[in-house]
């Protein structure tokens, strides 16, 4: 390959790419919010910053996880403790497990021929 075929190809591969690297999807937010709490990070505030992210996002996955039967809440006076379920720790090990074997995968390249 020479030069110029190696500059297309990257061109055409990162095309798509503007702003930087891919934001997290919805699933991998979750994910990352169960794997925090799965660490014995059970307080709002804490998982906000060790899951990075803002508190509106936090609150509306945290809805989620809790309808989901993902996570438990309970009510300590005027705060909040959560923790993970049996079906969180499942759903949990499944996602850990597809990213261990996508892991393992060597990514498909585009390739432009002249």
């Amino acid at each position: 390959m020479s030069i110029s075929e190696s500059y297309v190809s990257v061109q055409v591969e990162n095309a798509g790419n503007k702003k930087g690297p891919a934001r997290r999807s919805e699933l991998e937010i979750k994910m990352d919010m169960l794997q925090v709490l799965s660490q014995g990070i059970d307080r709002p505030t804490q998982i906000m910053y060790k899951a990075n992210l803002s508190w509106v996002a936090l609150q509306a996955n945290l809805k989620t996880l809790v309808t989901g039967s993902f996570l438990r809440e309970e009510d300590l006076g005027n705060r909040k403790r959560y923790e993970v379920t049996q079906k969180g720790f499942e759903i949990l090990r499944a996602f850990q497990k597809v990213v261990e074997t996508m892991g393992s995968f060597q990514p498909v390249q585009k390739q432009v021929t002249f």
